[in-house]
């Protein structure tokens, strides 16, 4: 697999996390939206065609107005991968405070 599709599983995995508290159109309606601020991925062992990969996403750090998503990827419980993503909670175009739905559990 190539490296750049990674964030791919990465955003569906954050799409699902977001999903789980009401999701992107909730966040939308409170007049929020998020813009990637950094994102990165160490690799542990190459994934190929054919493989099956769980992706597990959770919260590592959350922010006034950031919230970094950490996603680990495994195969058959064989670490492949981690990414990390920092999201800017954004309105109107400047940094605004994360949304409730952001900061509590589901």
């Amino acid at each position: 697999m190539h490296a750049i599709r990674y964030y791919e599983y990465f955003e569906d995995a954050f799409l699902d996390w977001l999903g789980a508290r009401g999701g992107y159109d909730r966040l939308r309606r409170e007049g929020a939206d998020l813009v990637v601020k950094a994102s990165g991925c160490e690799h542990h062992a190459p994934a190929r065609l054919g493989d099956v990969l769980a992706v597990e996403s959770a919260p590592a750090r959350v922010g006034t107005t950031s919230l970094t998503m950490t996603f680990t990827v495994r195969r058959e419980g064989e670490l492949v991968a981690v990414g990390t993503i920092t999201y800017v909670c954004v309105r109107d175009g400047v940094a605004a405070p994360l949304p409730g739905m952001l900061t509590t559990p589901p």
